[in-house]
């Protein structure tokens, strides 16, 4: 498997004398990561066109040029799911990767119904290989800790796999600072190692104890963050408007208010127009400056994060490139860190959590029967 280049082409400012460089290695089973890429919308039941993905599914043709503009960008860590479609972003996956190249990273749903027999893991691990048409997945995650079985259970059982051949690394997803601890142990204990903890990392949740605590104790122990939601599913973009903001459901779910995050995004927009763009870059649309997107998926970097950018289109795969091969200047790190909010979902209760995985698991099943009885592509995916 190759490595992936750590970043695009330099682009030139004249703020690069006073550079921050990355806090970690960012590396994951020893390989210099510099983005990864999610696949939640990816999927193409009917579930994902009506429901999951609120401007229906993405064509066949649509996400090969994704694929293509990342790969040659050196991106080449992607993130899937057993739940996204039911399994059908994984499918997607496995049709258009490039198998010498790529990183695959997918996940274990531990829905409530799971955990009854030994076996449970191993046959969601073999169904999501023949899914992404691979005979190992490169990092297996657990995608929640809240179960009734034990964290150190699940590790022990994703070893298992390890010595079969089945995986090569194991991960873990929204995971606090205690649960990071328990899994490394588990993981020595057994003999797989655990190397990632993504989670929802970004400047709506800097601030959070519980986020910094966890940030640490992954630093300490050489676990790998991979921070999903860079751009605060769009509360950190340009495109964000009052009256977009009326029916913005991220903004709901945090319990928001506008005039919350004025300040934070009126400095992402003042910083963004002092990187300008070399438009000789195919992949820059022609704009003058940096977006507000590519400032906080870059802050992220800066913070030794692997930024995890979902992508519904072409453009916005090249606006997430150019996120890339530049850094935000000591000044600029200091004020955003200063302005970042601190809504971590680490700081939800496990009941909750605990809700949200149930709900996602019955989705999951839904869309599994849907891809079962011959419904798993609309005709809308094949364009």
């Amino acid at each position: 498997m190759a490595s992936p280049a750590a970043t695009t082409t330099t682009t030139e400012t004249e703020k690069n004398k006073d550079v921050v460089e990355p806090k970690s290695s960012q590396q994951i089973l020893n390989l210099q990561v510099p983005l990864a890429v999610g696949t939640l919308q990816w999927g193409t039941t009917p579930i994902d066109q009506s429901i999951i993905n609120s401007k229906g599914c993405i064509t066949e043709s649509e996400v090969a040029l994704i694929v293509r503009d990342f790969t040659r960008a050196g991106v080449t860590l992607w993130d899937t799911a057993e739940g996204y479609g039911g399994g059908t972003s994984e499918q997607r996956l496995g049709r258009l990767a490039d198998r010498k190249t790529t990183i695959l990273m997918t996940k274990f749903l531990p829905v409530p119904w799971r955990g009854f027999f030994p076996g449970d893991l191993e046959r969601a691990v073999r169904a999501s290989c023949r899914r992404l048409q691979t005979d190992k997945i490169h990092v297996y995650l657990l995608h929640s800790p809240v179960h009734w079985r034990s964290l150190e259970y699940w590790i022990a059982r994703g070893a298992e796999c390890k010595q079969k051949g089945l995986i090569d690394a194991m991960g873990l997803s929204n995971c606090n600072a205690d649960q990071v601890r328990r899994a490394v142990a588990a993981g020595k204990q057994f003999g797989v190692d655990i190397v990632v903890n993504q989670v929802h990392y970004s400047l709506l949740d800097y601030q959070s104890e519980n986020l910094q605590e966890m940030e640490r104790t992954c630093q300490e122990l050489g676990v790998a963050i991979v921070g999903f939601s860079a751009i605060g599913q769009g509360l950190l973009t340009d495109t964000l408007t009052p009256e977009s903001w009326e029916t913005n459901r991220p903004a709901k779910m945090l319990r928001l208010k506008y005039n919350d995050i004025q300040p934070l995004r009126a400095a992402l927009k003042r910083i963004s127009q002092e990187y300008p763009v070399d438009n000789n870059d195919n992949t820059q649309h022609q704009q003058a400056h940096k977006s507000m997107a590519q400032v906080a998926i870059n802050w992220c970097i800066c913070h030794g994060v692997v930024p995890l950018v979902g992508c519904r289109s072409q453009k916005q795969a090249q606006d997430s490139i150019g996120a890339l091969g530049w850094r935000l200047t000591d000044a600029h790190i200091r004020e955003l860190d200063q302005l970042a909010l601190g809504r971590s979902t680490l700081d939800s209760p496990g009941w909750r959590r605990m809700i949200f995985v149930t709900l996602f698991g019955i989705v999951m099943t839904v869309c599994q029967m849907c891809d079962a009885f011959g419904f798993g592509m609309v005709k809308q995916t094949r364009g």
